[in-house]
């Protein structure tokens, strides 16, 4: 029974969410069943976990029709029953939370209802409260277009022909609107793009940098730093990260938490091509620094993360020697993840760890644990395999390494051909370095020539480039 979608929602719910939600039940408004109340009462028993052999559709059956003989249907409609009241119950906590949306409503109601007096104040006040509002973000503007909107349908009755400005009072606060959103769709699309090799339609695209390029919006700063994040997606140039930086100093407060973390993603996003593409592995200590200080401000706790995130945290920790910081880290967060990452997650950092380390044998150990389904976890835990196996001087498994990796390249889908194209030139040195290191009578012009390959490895994701050239300087 716990994995019914009811269970799922009860789980979901705090404590404090199960008590209203007794209330939200028990009220006539909402509900006149006494038997859903019983079965709730039931289960309310049973949270948060709703693991118990006591908790099978049968028993609960008893408890809730008791003398009667089973009934699957019976039962079944009265579940049926409660979970569409959970339904209501949290579009109605999402209600209570969005104050924005229900002045809105509120305004509507009263200007249908022909109640001027009130609605005049309504407006008043809710303007009041939207211009003292902090954060100036997309939503702040799309809430004085509505409010503008409103006020316009109601306006014309009252004093015909006049105040004839506010039409383009609405239009100013949705244009304002529509470039931060337009913006942010643009970026994540390169975003994604980049990342996952997706393929999008970006119309519009240069019209609108051109329209934001032309115009002065520095009064609102999630368009200029969309407008910066689109730069620097485009150009991959330093200028533009280094405005990101300064962007974030200046206005962060003033940014809701979606844009805040989109910050963080693009100063990572370009901190981690600088490195993996371009080997400056001084970006490593940017990257330190902004994982650090996501983790400083409560960005990421262990009620939040996600897995990509700690292992990320790990990943950079260890390239920068923070070797116990990783470790206080991964054990701070490790109890937060779920059951079906665990094995997955906890291979990888460990592996991580042991390898920065010069652990390899452990290395090897926690990371055959990991099997990820994702392509760019897989390609890791891989790359780290074979580098462990050539350290230790294994050169059968190394052989055997490249040609598994090679066989993944050629069938998944998702790689960017660049990032192909460099994984192959990669395998193919590991092959000539691996015989160079194992096999005797080496010789010295086959060692110079293959240093002028890696050299010409086009790109260098998770630093494949750069441990190549480092090793074969170390023979």
């Amino acid at each position: 029974m716990e994995n019914i979608k009811l269970i799922k929602v009860l789980r979901s719910l705090s404590s404090k969410e199960m008590k209203s939600f007794s209330e939200f039940i028990s009220s006539p408004y909402f509900n006149r069943s006494g038997l859903v109340i019983s079965l709730f009462n039931c289960l309310s028993k049973y949270h948060p976990d709703f693991k118990n052999r006591n908790l099978t559709i049968e028993k609960i059956f008893l408890k809730v029709f008791p003398n009667q003989e089973y009934n699957y249907h019976k039962i079944n409609n009265v579940i049926s029953d409660l979970y569409k009241l959970t339904e209501k119950f949290i579009v109605q906590m999402y209600f209570e939370k969005g104050e924005y949306y229900i002045e809105r409503n509120i305004l509507r109601e009263l200007r249908h209802r022909g109640l001027s007096g009130l609605f005049e104040q309504r407006v008043a006040s809710y303007t009041k409260k939207l211009l003292e509002r902090n954060i100036k973000d997309e939503d702040y503007y799309y809430y004085l277009y509505e409010l503008t909107d409103e006020y316009l349908w109601y306006h014309p009755g009252k004093n015909p022909n006049s105040d004839l400005n506010i039409l383009q009072t609405e239009f100013d606060h949705f244009l304002k609107f529509a470039l931060i959103r337009l913006l942010r769709f643009y970026t994540l699309m390169i975003y994604q793009r980049n990342q996952n090799n997706i393929k999008y339609n970006f119309s519009f695209i240069t019209e609108i940098a051109n329209y934001v390029d032309k115009h002065d919006f520095k009064e609102i700063p999630s368009i200029e730093i969309f407008n910066t994040i689109l730069k620097l997606l485009q150009s991959k140039e330093s200028k533009y990260y280094e405005k990101l930086w300064k962007l974030k100093e200046k206005h962060f407060n003033e940014l809701n938490g979606d844009v805040q973390r989109l910050l963080y993603v693009h100063l990572t996003d370009f901190a981690a091509y600088m490195v993996n593409f371009k080997g400056n592995t001084d970006y490593n200590n940017d990257l330190f620094k902004i994982y650090r200080e996501m983790l400083e401000i409560n960005f990421h706790t262990p009620d939040n993360f996600r897995f990509p995130e700690l292992m990320n945290i790990v990943k950079i920790s260890c390239r920068v020697k923070e070797y116990e910081f990783a470790k206080e880290v991964f054990k701070r967060f490790e109890p937060g993840l779920n059951e079906e990452d665990r094995i997955n997650v906890s291979g990888f950092c460990l592996g991580v760890i042991c390898y920065s380390e010069g652990n390899y044998n452990e290395a090897i150990e926690y990371l055959s644990r990991a099997n990820f389904k994702n392509f760019i976890f897989r390609v890791q835990v891989k790359i780290l395999l074979l580098k462990s196996f050539y350290l230790l001087n294994l050169a059968e498994q190394v052989y055997q390494m490249i040609d598994t990796f090679k066989h993944y390249i050629a069938r998944e889908q998702s790689l960017l051909q660049e990032h192909r194209d460099a994984y192959l030139d990669f395998l193919n040195c590991m092959i000539r370095l691996n015989k160079i290191k194992n096999e005797p009578g080496k010789k010295e012009y086959e060692l110079v020539k293959l240093k002028k390959d890696a050299e010409m490895i086009s790109y260098n994701p998770f630093l494949i480039k750069t441990w190549l050239i480092d090793e074969l300087n170390s023979i």
